[in-house]
């Protein structure tokens, strides 16, 4: 009778154990969620904020106390707007606000008993404060973006757009907060990874890396340009009255022929290509701690039988339904300056416990190879010509070898083009990836190819 008498207890003391187990375990996301819970909101608002830094030491975004509360600061204002945002929803603050409130795996139980409140842990991004700053005044009164990465480590050295707005104003009124958000020059927009382009001759680097790797084309091969053609359907026109007449593949991408380049995306065929797209991760969404809502991938229409080869050569020139972020053409670029390898950049350097304590250690993520160390090989090598005597000699820089690629579509919505610049250098031994794009009224490929050439020349000299 005892027995059974003690099985009761120890039933319900099992019970209880489940339950507990389940709210605290289980269900304790749903419930840290949740609208009605208070108790994450009362513990933000009575931790200690941590500070976001650049890779140089420059504080971005600071924390000063202002009747009883924390209130972030921006030292370097408009520069970084559109990494630091103006609150906990906007920037780079939907990935770290657990990080800098001190919740969540960045708890510090140690820290909340010494000084009686939780202490949010200090953000070191990966971008320098010089290359930003240029940037920002290199874009500035123009509508673009910036982007410079580490080609050894994949860092984000630099990720600039303009328009900008103020933050510190922002934070602080609300109304002016909502104006800027309806503004139709989108200033709160970062470009880099929200911003949607035709990207035009960009695309000649992945035309010419997928060919090659697939064994269609060489750089000698010779191809014949007319001037005028219907390639698949699609009427393909060259900038040269007549035609280039007889040229290589390398010739092609120092001149930028599109006569050749849709001939070769024809001869890749829509499986193919489409392949290769994946495999260089052209329509992913960045992996950054922007929040859900914070980037965008690229399109681009199905390929295959049902839609016939014409979609297949605006897809090879960059035109069309083709629509990618100056994130994923700076990884296209970074690919080949890589050999051939992808990564997925990084932002976030490390994140530390105001005890010293390094919680987090940012790293850039392999991806796999897109195409072989060869083909990546012979496209930086094209590149390298398109600046010494092609289209793209605007990048060129003294006593330092540059490849790149430059280019302008229209836009058939409006009077307006997209001007690119992408390059890397030193091309031997890559250290820098740039990319530029500008929304100009003109088809002008000088603003992005200076904007590039001077970002390169700063972050090689550092």
């Amino acid at each position: 009778s005892i027995r059974k008498l003690a099985a009761v207890p120890l039933l319900l003391f099992a019970g209880l154990c489940l339950l507990c187990g389940w709210w605290q375990v289980v269900a304790a996301p749903a419930i840290r969620a949740n609208p009605g819970n208070k108790r994450a909101a009362e513990r933000q608002r009575r931790s200690i904020p941590g500070h976001v830094y650049t890779s140089d030491g420059r504080l971005v975004s600071g924390a000063t106390q202002l009747s009883g509360a924390w209130v972030r600061t921006y030292p370097l204002g408009e520069a970084f707007c559109h990494l630091t945002g103006y609150d906990e929803h906007t920037g780079l603050m939907p990935g770290l606000k657990e990080a800098l409130a001190g919740q969540g795996i960045y708890a510090d139980p140690w820290a909340d008993v010494l000084s009686g409140r939780p202490v949010g842990c200090d953000v070191t991004l990966t971008v320098d404060a010089d290359a930003q700053l240029l940037a920002t005044r290199l874009l500035r009164r123009l509508r673009g973006t910036v982007l410079a990465i580490d080609a050894r480590s994949g860092a984000v050295l630099c990720m600039a757009s303009a328009p900008t707005y103020n933050p510190q104003q922002l934070a602080h009124n609300p109304a002016a907060a909502v104006l800027s958000r309806n503004d139709p020059a989108s200033p709160q927009a970062c470009r880099a990874v929200q911003g949607l382009y035709p990207p035009g001759p960009m695309m000649e680097l992945l035309t010419a890396a997928a060919a090659i790797d697939a064994g269609i084309a060489e750089p000698d091969t010779r191809y014949t340009c007319r001037g005028s053609e219907v390639v698949g359907g699609v009427p393909v026109h060259c900038d040269v009255p007549g035609g280039h007449g007889r040229l290589s593949l390398a010739e092609a991408m120092m001149e930028s022929c599109p006569v050749v380049f849709a001939k070769l995306g024809q001869e890749l065929g829509a499986a193919r290509f489409a392949k290769y797209v994946n495999r260089f991760h052209l329509l992913d969404k960045p992996n950054l701690p922007f929040g859900d809502d914070g980037t965008c991938g690229g399109q681009m229409t199905p390929l295959g039988p049902g839609n016939g080869s014409a979609e297949l050569v605006r897809a090879a020139l960059g035109r069309g339904e083709v629509l990618l972020t100056p994130y994923a053409v700076a990884g296209l670029t970074l690919a080949i300056a890589r050999g051939g390898r992808c990564v997925e950049p990084y932002i976030v350097k490390q994140i530390k416990s105001r005890r010293g304590k390094i919680v987090k250690q940012g790293s850039a993520t392999e991806l796999g190879a897109a195409v072989s160390r060869q083909a990546a090989e012979a496209v930086a090598g094209m590149m390298t010509a398109s600046v010494e005597k092609g289209t793209a000699r605007l990048l060129a820089m003294s006593g330092v070898t540059v490849a790149g690629k430059t280019g302008c579509v229209p836009d058939p919505q409006r009077p307006a083009s997209y001007a690119w610049a992408t390059a890397f250098a030193p091309a031997p031994a890559p250290a820098v990836v740039v990319t530029v794009l500008v929304e100009c009224h003109e088809a002008d490929e000088t603003l992005p190819a200076s904007i590039a050439r001077q970002l390169l020349a700063l972050l090689l000299n550092k």
